[in-house]
């Protein structure tokens, strides 16, 4: 991977199996800790689509949303419906090249429309509700130099204080009146959004490779990681991009760069192996349980020898963290005739396991601890609930440098 951007989903990834009452207190899971929240009339998952119903807060009360067919194929019809059985309808059309692909059962809900709730806290915060569209044939080509079209894009809406389904706009702190460009908004909808406070959400981490500077010291993690949010501002409906600072002043967004940081640097010791280039030529070996496997020279001038890699490790990880997860690792690596060698393949990626956020934190001078839960979902992949993401640590080592004590990586 090249100075890999970790994408942190169109606006939440997730999915509520039930639609609770909010008056009585019931929690409910939201944005990567949220969503769907869509049952079917009547039918059996066999039946064909008729309509969804959901509940959402809006700004002033509480609402019955129907989602069901537009008058035309690029349509979604949605009725609001308030509690005094008032109801308005509205029509949300497909963005210029995308297509509204409606399920044949309640059971695929979540490929139509998503609902975002707060239960990051009990503050009453709006609902925002995200249609996601499908790239359609006539969108799918496009000039050789524009980057290619989104598989799918989201528009997001809430319902404000008058019972108006408002789309929420983009914007940027500088301009809050405009919307950013549409390019943006594209680009926004590749990406998977963490909800890490009432009101905010991340949108992008990126991590840089480049561990260390051109002296061979480690790089401060606030030169390695950049972590871009949005808050949802609900009273004007719209989502204003920032920047999160990374520091010890800044406990939660510290914590998240140190865990995108072990996430980038564990990834080639248990998904896949760095770069081979040349396959015709490999060492075979045999394990001490007998299995014969087969050893190819890494192709990646950062390391020459596995001395190199611990030191990499070592960047992020304790030493003990790091001689761990080096040593039981499935993607192994050795020293052969003085060169980094390295088994190929793929150690397993667990795709019934979705979005990871910190639930809680424990924070003291030498030491942050962040509780976490992570998504779940079915091999039909139907959302079924939330897992515990264990605990991740970091803390201050003999130098006074940060390191990670505790992780496990998040898919396996």
């Amino acid at each position: 991977m090249k100075l890999k951007k970790i994408l942190i989903c169109t606006l939440m990834t997730a999915a509520l199996t039930a639609c609770a009452d909010r008056d009585e207190g019931e929690k409910i899971p939201s944005a990567s800790e949220s969503a769907t929240v869509l049952q079917e009339e009547d039918t059996t998952a066999e039946s064909p689509f008729s309509e969804y119903s959901l509940k959402l807060r809006g700004e002033t009360e509480n609402y019955m949303i129907i989602i069901r067919r537009g008058e035309h194929e690029n349509e979604i019809s949605v009725t609001v419906e308030n509690n005094r059985y008032q109801s308005r309808e509205f029509i949300i059309t497909a963005p210029y090249g995308y297509d509204v692909y409606l399920p044949y059962s309640s059971a695929d809900a979540s490929t139509v429309v998503r609902l975002i709730v707060n239960d990051i806290d009990n503050n009453p915060i709006p609902d925002i509700l995200q249609f996601t569209f499908y790239l359609s044939e006539y969108g799918a080509g496009s000039a050789s130099d524009e980057p290619e079209p989104a598989y799918s894009v989201s528009r997001m809406y809430t319902v404000d204080e008058t019972g108006e389904l408002r789309e929420i706009r983009i914007v940027t702190p500088g301009d809050p009146e405009n919307d950013i460009p549409e390019t943006v908004h594209d680009y926004l909808d590749r990406t998977q959004l963490y909800h890490t406070e009432p009101q905010k959400f991340i949108y992008e981490i990126t991590v840089d490779g480049s561990v260390f500077d051109e002296n061979g010291q480690v790089r401060p993690i606030e030169n390695r990681v950049k972590i871009r949010t949005m808050t949802f501002d609900y009273e004007n409906s719209r989502l204003v991009l920032g920047s999160e600072e990374i520091s010890e002043k800044n406990p939660l967004y510290f914590g998240y760069a140190y865990w995108a940081a072990a996430n980038y640097t564990a990834q080639n010791f248990i998904i896949s192996s760095f770069n081979v280039s040349d396959f015709d030529n490999f060492v075979e070996m045999t394990s001490p349980d007998g299995i014969v496997e087969y050893y190819f020279k890494i192709n990646d001038n950062r390391f020459a020898d596995t001395d190199d890699l611990l030191d990499y490790l070592g960047a992020v990880f304790s030493d003990t963290a790091a001689r761990k997860i080096f040593s039981e690792a499935p993607q192994k690596y050795t020293d052969i005739n003085g060169e980094l060698y390295g088994i190929v393949g793929d150690g397993g990626f667990d795709y019934t396991l979705g979005t990871l956020t910190f639930s809680g934190m424990e924070i003291s001078e030498d030491r942050m601890l962040f509780r976490s839960r992570q998504e779940k979902y079915d091999e039909y992949g139907g959302f079924t609930g939330y897992t515990d993401g264990g605990n991740f640590v970091i803390s201050r080592d003999e130098e006074g440098e940060w390191r990670v004590v505790q992780y496990r990586y998040p898919y396996s």
